[in-house]
């Protein structure tokens, strides 16, 4: 038996996941990973925090499962997007990471827009610039710590860093170079017209490879800190949303995958590089060598839940299930905009921020908690839409992460999208999917469909209720309405 592992860099902590050929899980450990945020609005992470649960939860695999280091096939990472690990010509972590939740770099995104210009940014890039994206973090740190970037010889992405740590070769793979906002997407490598717009050094950046390609072999230090046999091979690896759809068989245009963590994307491959022209979505390459994928993301989905359970309801998740489960589909006219922390797709806009509209002396803990499942999910149908206006469609949507766990959360997405759902048995699809690009890389599947077909099972869907699909059609109308009547006014309170 040949065993395959993946290491997913997360951002609330990194987990390393063994499965067998048959896509089992044989082990999982997982360790938590700070964020700092030295001012309101930044956030980073440290590098070698990364490494240090790596190696530790690698161990602890290895150990729980009672594998042999030697049947392990091959090596897989899928990591957090858009960061920025700095470092110099000693390879020497010049500071913190600058993560995707960063929102520092707001200007710096304006500024690009105006030395590039929209329309050829979307040629280029096939997508809109945010803050915490690495070309937006790279000109922040070049205007207000030049000394940094002046010291700064190469730039990685969090999972690259960690797999430079593990075979010494620096790399990149396609579908989290695509993340950057410096990558030609349409052709699969840097965009060295962008690059030279922006005034950034070219041999900055790692080279690239597709996703299943092995990128190096476990070294002789990294064997000692890990377990891993000297001389496995690592494969490339794919960004969280890449490898989470590879591990969910979202592999072929005519599928979708809807995932509720901490953030919310929904998720269709495509058989071309096909963009919004109103860079409303992104576009970036599939972990597949001849196939790209739509994404709108949004920046609050779990994340809304986490907030309302911590800082006002103090219940467990189950219990607010159990709350929002007694309250009718629409919770009695109350809306949520679940732009906590700004918002992405379709408004692009940091300003934005959280609402409760309709807010009635009937209104109990349950109709909030229901609301936040159902402003989620409105959000992620603003992507939906997008999807189908540009001619993406799909007759059922995969759904994943924590929106997939809730039996309600289950059937208010069946309701909203007015589309059957279904969910895959097993947890930890990141972590599986860079696993099974590992196996795709070193033979132990014959390609992507033979993976999909051996480690990929699916549970029962959920269908909509054509009752609750017409209540939420209505509400969708007033959410949606919402944004542009307050979309000033959000400004008005950053002042």
């Amino acid at each position: 038996m040949r065993y395959l592992i993946g290491i997913d860099i997360g951002t609330s902590g990194t987990k390393s996941v063994l499965i067998d050929e048959a896509g089992t899980v044989r082990a999982v450990a997982q360790e938590e990973t700070g964020i700092s945020t030295p001012r309101p609005g930044w956030a980073e992470q440290d590098p070698e925090a990364w490494w240090r649960a790596t190696c530790r939860t690698l161990k602890k695999v290895l150990s729980a499962s009672g594998v042999d280091p030697r049947t392990i096939a091959g090596v897989g990472l899928s990591g957090q997007m858009h960061g920025i690990v700095l470092l110099d010509k000693d390879r020497r972590v010049l500071r913190p990471a600058i993560i995707w939740a960063d929102g520092r770099s707001a200007e710096q995104c304006r500024s690009i827009y105006e030395r590039v210009g929209w329309d050829q940014l979307a040629r280029w890039t096939a997508n809109p610039v945010a803050p915490g994206f690495m070309a937006a973090s790279l000109l922040w740190l070049s205007e207000h710590e030049p000394d940094v970037f002046e010291r700064t010889a190469a730039v990685l992405l969090p999972k690259d860093y960690v797999r430079w740590r593990l075979t010494g070769e620096m790399a990149s793979d396609v579908s989290d170079a695509a993340g950057t906002l410096l990558f030609d997407v349409a052709h699969r490598r840097w965009s060295g017209e962008l690059l030279k717009a922006l005034d950034l050094p070219a041999d900055l950046f790692p080279k690239v490879l597709e996703s299943s390609q092995i990128a190096g072999t476990v070294g002789r230090m990294a064997s000692g800190k890990t377990g891993l046999t000297v001389g496995t091979p690592v494969v490339a690896g794919a960004g969280d949303q890449a490898a989470a759809a590879v591990g969910n068989g979202i592999i072929a245009p005519g599928t979708m995958l809807s995932t509720i963590g901490t953030g919310g994307q929904l998720f269709a491959p495509l058989s071309g590089p096909v963009y919004d022209p109103q860079l409303r979505t992104h576009t970036f390459c599939h972990a597949l060598g001849d196939r790209w994928f739509m994404m709108g993301a949004i920046l609050s989905a779990g994340l809304s839940l986490r907030w309302f359970r911590d800082r006002i309801a103090g219940k467990s998740y189950e219990e607010l299930s159990g709350m929002a489960a007694q309250i009718p589909p629409g919770s009695e006219g109350l809306i949520f905009l679940p732009y906590l922390i700004g918002e992405r797709t379709p408004h692009m806009d940091p300003n934005a921020r959280g609402v409760f509209f309709g807010l009635g002396l009937h209104h109990t803990l349950g109709h909030l908690v229901r609301a936040i499942m159902e402003g989620v999910t409105f959000a992620l149908r603003d992507a939906l839409l997008i999807f189908r206006e540009l001619g993406v469609l799909a007759d059922r949507i995969v759904i994943s992460g924590g929106g997939a766990r809730s039996p309600i959360w289950r059937q208010i997405q069946a309701d909203v999208f007015r589309t059957k759902v279904v969910r895959v048995h097993g947890e930890e699809r990141a972590g599986i999917g860079a696993a099974m690009l590992a196996g795709i890389g070193t033979g132990v599947y014959e390609d992507f469909e033979d993976a999909c077909r051996k480690a990929v099972r699916y549970e029962a869907c959920t269908v909509p209720i054509a009752a609750n699909a017409a209540r939420y059609d209505r509400l969708y109308d007033v959410f949606h309405g919402l944004y542009p009547k307050l979309k000033d006014d959000f400004v008005r309170l950053e002042v």
